[in-house]
């Protein structure tokens, strides 16, 4: 769906990126140019130019975004479980803006002072909801990069339908049993 957004004179640089979140949710793969982003802004492409250096900007701007809501989605998080299946429910619910958000380098994180922020956020709630207090930073650092490279090789596996699973709720239950975080017999609601 190719559809042009109305955009009268407000603030290019949010309506941008409104623009470039539907179209990944529409194509995750956010194959998408600026200069079909402004057109479907309904503005030359060169004023896009103006808000962001280039492509890669404007997709650092909508990952910012994206991990501002993923910490925002994490932080009611008690406990690892709970962490973990807000995390899966996350990415599972947005698979375009988490492909773009997990798609940036480490140097492409800290090139980006916004983005690195946010990143640092959901970092932080991480460290809450997953690392023992009182443990040593680099076995806190190993607490929250298990759950989270579990999480995401999973989410990969599951949105590339490798694993024959029902559902979403289904396949976050499937991944707390096996990361340890719930008794074999329970399912989320």
């Amino acid at each position: 769906m190719n559809r042009r957004v109305a955009y009268h004179h407000g603030d290019l640089a949010a309506a941008a990126l409104d623009a470039a979140e539907e179209l990944v949710t529409e194509d995750p793969s956010a194959g998408f140019s600026l200069r079909s982003l402004a057109e479907r802004l309904g503005v030359a492409h060169r004023a896009l130019y103006n808000h962001f250096e280039d492509r890669e900007a404007l997709l650092a701007g909508l990952a910012s975004r994206g991990f501002e809501r993923l910490a925002a989605a994490l932080t009611p998080a008690p406990d690892p479980a709970a962490f973990l299946a807000a995390y899966v429910r996350f990415a599972l619910g947005q698979p375009g803006l988490y492909a773009v958000m997990t798609g940036r380098t480490h140097a492409q994180i800290n090139a980006h002072p916004p983005l690195r922020a946010a990143v640092d956020r959901v970092i932080a709630v991480a460290l809450d909801a997953l690392a023992t207090p009182g443990a040593d930073d680099d076995t806190r650092r190993r607490q929250v990069m298990r759950v989270w490279m579990l999480a995401h090789g999973a989410i990969g596996l599951q949105r590339a339908g490798m694993l024959k699973m029902r559902g979403d709720e289904e396949f976050a239950a499937e991944v707390l049993q096996i990361a340890g975080l719930a008794p074999p017999q329970e399912t989320m609601r």
